[in-house]
């Protein structure tokens, strides 16, 4: 297990939070609503108001419900980091797997089937550059002494972050760029797609059937309608793998984005560090 691991989670989830809360101030600030002082009497009439909306509102007719039956599941294999200032950090799919049953309906005198579990393995492995790339070269999540900053270089640090903090840096990077960024490939794009696939595939898996007389038995059923949802669950995670390869992954694309805040983070330290050094 990778000792700093640990540091290097809680590190991104910080950055994570505070890029979150930034957004959240500026909804919360655009959706204010300022009201006209209320007059003596008004709070009955309005509470008239909502009790009259609920009733027109919330009717049993407007009420729908969509239930998911299976369970999605995700693992994510993350192996320690390496070194290489050629070879980038990868993130890679399994094709996700499912397990599934026959459900008997005895009205109907058929069985159709059902997914109970759908599973998406994943492996992310982190390539970090040299340590000199770095300017807290230790330990790997950007927290460090700033040895690698002078005054000759703290310049050409801060240009090379402004300029590429959405994109592939000249020489200065952070170590948290590349967590943010591949954790960006797994979450919002691989797993979110796998989880469309997995309701369409549900969707047409729902409208398969055998008849109780062709299939005696649960196992009957099971052996004749499983390769079929398999089948349709295979063709919905394809598509979804076919969407994933053809997001973009240049700088400015999303990826490149979500890194962006571990780039600021560590070039405000930088900047600091330069008053302070009065450099």
């Amino acid at each position: 297990m990778d000792p700093s691991g640990d540091a290097r989670a809680g590190a991104i989830l910080a950055i994570q939070r505070g890029a979150g809360n930034q957004a959240v101030q500026r909804l919360v600030a655009g959706t204010t609503v300022h009201s006209k002082p209320k007059s003596e009497g008004d709070e009955d009439k309005e509470r008239l108001k909502e009790e009259l909306s609920i009733q027109r509102t919330v009717t049993p007719s407007a009420i729908t419900l969509t239930l998911q039956r299976a369970a999605f599941n995700s693992t994510l294999n993350k192996p320690a980091p390496t070194r290489s200032n050629t070879a980038s950090s990868t993130t890679k799919a399994k094709d996700p797997t499912f397990t599934g049953h026959a459900v008997e309906d005895k009205k109907r005198q058929r069985w159709t089937y059902e997914l109970d579990t759908v599973e998406a393995e994943g492996t992310i492995q982190i390539v970090y550059f040299t340590a000199d790339r770095y300017p807290a070269p230790t330990p790997e999540d950007d927290s460090g002494a700033l040895t690698n900053v002078t005054s000759a270089n703290v310049n050409t640090i801060l240009k090379d972050f402004k300029d590429n903090r959405k994109g592939i840096p000249d020489h200065w990077s952070a170590y948290l760029a590349e967590d943010l960024h591949e954790d960006y490939h797994w979450k919002q794009e691989w797993l979110k797609l796998a989880r469309k696939a997995m309701a369409k595939a549900e969707s047409k898996i729902a409208k398969l059937k055998v008849d109780s007389a062709t299939a005696a038995t649960q196992a009957d059923a099971e052996k004749v309608l499983e390769p079929q949802a398999k089948a349709l669950f295979d063709a919905e995670m394809q598509a979804a793998r076919t969407k994933w390869n053809a997001m973009g992954d240049s700088p400015g694309d999303p990826p490149y984005k979500a890194q962006a805040p571990a780039v600021d983070a560590l070039a405000a330290r930088v900047k600091a560090h330069k008053k302070a050094q009065k450099w």
